[in-house]
């Protein structure tokens, strides 16, 4: 009789509702995420040539919308209690900490420690997210029910708080006023160096980096990271159509002009 039980709360109708609506909504928030994350600068810079790299976009849009998806339709699974809201913060908080190691692995056992220490207050601040997406699933099994303004307006609330889940991650990704500073620094100095009139022109930063010579008046775009060598600076990229790259540190210090550090040559992989 318990089996029989189990398979019926298993099958039952209104579960695979909810838990496809969470899915739904974590997907939908997910995409919107790593869409706005990838194209927010070009939009909001129109003036500067900025790199795209579509991988890295579609990487990014298989790990919010895929496992956003599954995480969320995880929180909806159980109607009764908090234990697959629980497991779905769970997996959240873990991924993401994950993610954040494999950028900078350095030793496997210290990860590892840090990843238990971290995964409870983790998991804390992710189960907020978790029962949000529950409650979506939930609201939308129950505008089924009804008819008229009473469902529509059930179904534009969950639309509208998916946007705002999906926009706010993206929005984190603009650069900041300091990013576009030194952004606006290497292009100002690659125009001018592409419309000098003679070598003594150029920057000298510039002018001593190996074949930039040879890319002067050619097309280019920008990426830009925090520096590794400066609290203070900013890496900026510029990527050439054949591969070559260079890279130069821009330090900002308030109150200060900027100041540029060598920069050095290379060639995208």
């Amino acid at each position: 009789m318990d089996n029989q039980n189990l398979l019926k709360r298993n099958n039952d109708p209104e579960k695979q509702r909810r838990i496809f609506f969470a899915a739904l909504s974590g997907f939908v928030a997910g995409t919107i995420a790593a869409l706005l994350s990838g194209f927010i600068n070009t939009l909001l810079f129109p003036d500067l040539p900025l790199y795209l790299n579509g991988s890295a976009v579609f990487i990014a849009w298989v790990l919010w919308a895929v496992l956003g998806g599954i995480f969320a339709g995880v929180a909806a699974y159980s109607f009764d209690d908090m234990k697959s809201i629980l497991l779905s913060a769970l997996s959240m908080a873990v991924t993401i900490l994950i993610l954040n190691f494999m950028q900078g692995a350095e030793s496997a056992l210290l990860n590892v420690i840090v990843l238990v220490g971290l995964s409870f207050p983790f998991t804390a601040m992710m189960t907020p997210l978790a029962w949000l997406f529950f409650w979506l699933a939930h609201h939308f099994v129950q505008a089924l029910s009804l008819n008229g303004w009473a469902r529509s307006k059930i179904v534009l609330i969950n639309i509208m708080i998916i946007l705002a889940l999906g926009t706010a991650p993206g929005i984190y990704s603009k650069m900041n006023s300091r990013a576009e500073r030194a952004v606006r620094v290497i292009h100002e100095l690659l125009q001018e160096a592409a419309h000098a009139s003679a070598p003594e022109t150029i920057h000298k930063a510039l002018l001593m980096t190996e074949g930039f010579t040879d890319h002067t008046d050619q097309p280019y775009t920008l990426s830009q990271v925090p520096s590794e060598n400066s609290t203070e600076g900013v890496d900026v990229t510029a990527h050439y159509e054949d591969g070559y790259t260079i890279l130069c540190t821009v330090v900002l210090y308030p109150g200060s002009a900027p100041s540029i550090f060598d920069c050095y040559a290379g060639w995208a992989p």
